[in-house]
């Protein structure tokens, strides 16, 4: 993983910072903070859970990973940062990656159409796997 020291910008260095966000980035889900907790923990065990949610929201307000809140209010994260949108599955709340493009011309619609001058947008499905 690149060094990431220079990447919070205006921030002074963090061991805990850095091994959060390295945790973040190698998940292969979309973790709960309990999650990353548990596993920051095995390489810095004194961290406390109050450092690792600072941290993350630290790290999700300067834009190196992403909140994902889902309808029954648990917050995750997730460590990619490239546009792209989710499928959580009712059954099992697994969320997967939705990485193709939906419309290319979303944002220039929405703005003509309203007046507002959105940025960014996300979507999200639900259904099941099956």
């Amino acid at each position: 993983m690149p060094e990431t020291r220079e990447k919070v910008a205006g921030r002074r260095y963090s061991r805990q910072r850095e091994e959060v966000l390295r945790v973040v980035r190698n998940a292969n889900s979309h973790p709960t903070a309990d999650w990353v907790y548990e596993q920051v923990r095995k390489t810095l065990p004194r961290v406390s859970l109050g450092t690792v949610y600072r941290n993350l929201n630290l790290l999700a307000d300067e834009g190196l990973i992403q909140r994902v809140i889902l309808d029954d209010g648990v917050m995750r994260y997730d460590g990619k940062t490239r546009a792209h949108h989710h499928f959580i599955c009712s059954k099992t709340g697994k969320i997967y990656d939705v990485e193709f493009n939906l419309c290319e011309d979303l944002l220039e619609k929405f703005n003509a159409q309203t007046g507002f001058k959105a940025t960014r947008y996300k979507i999200e499905f639900y259904g099941s796997e099956e």
